[in-house]
């Protein structure tokens, strides 16, 4: 649909992206949502609770039996974001008027490698239980984002911990400015 717009009006870079994580550095702004439905949400919601954490779907064909998808934090998609802004006159030139650039890590994160993860930057661990897939769940999916670092001289920098610790330090802030 880009392509064809671009083709007609406005050249047009679109990024994509697909579990962005995290909250910026400053705290000024995070996760809004009080009871977030994303694993990572999840994870810190069943954290504070103390109740374990399901792991839904363990025979998924990926590197440890969980569902995989593509985390990123806020802060390195906000880089992106400058370096399209950027280059956007260097990426779209005459004769290529539309590009989506992935944004991604490449390998992506199972479901068992983030609550590791989890547990590396929380004092108490979490416990997970595995359960049966959800209905329409799939195996998952990430990034190819060669193309970010060729066009935008971007890759991500910051860890999974980062994104964890980040989003964790970011909810005593969110409770104070939202109320249920």
């Amino acid at each position: 649909m880009f392509a064809d717009i671009a083709v007609a009006g406005p050249r047009v870079l679109s990024l994509r992206y697909f579990n962005p994580v995290g909250a910026d550095p400053q705290l000024r702004t995070g996760l809004q949502l009080m009871r977030p439905s994303h694993a990572l949400g999840v994870l810190i919601q069943r954290h504070k609770e103390g109740r374990s954490f399901p792991i839904t779907g363990t025979n998924y064909p990926t590197r440890d039996g969980s569902g995989i998808r593509d985390y990123v934090h806020v802060w390195d998609l906000a880089a992106a974001h400058i370096a399209a802004i950027e280059r956007f006159d260097s990426i779209l030139v005459e004769s290529k008027r539309s590009i989506a650039i992935n944004l991604g890590t490449g390998s992506g994160t199972t479901v068992r490698e983030l609550c590791d993860a989890f547990n590396n930057v929380v004092s108490t661990p979490l416990e997970t239980v595995d359960t049966d897939p959800r209905p329409g769940d799939v195996a998952g999916g990430y990034t190819k984002s060669d193309r970010a670092a060729e066009l935008l001289g971007w890759m991500p920098k910051l860890s999974l911990e980062d994104d964890i610790r980040s989003a964790l330090d970011w909810i005593p802030v969110r409770d104070k400015l939202l109320k249920d």
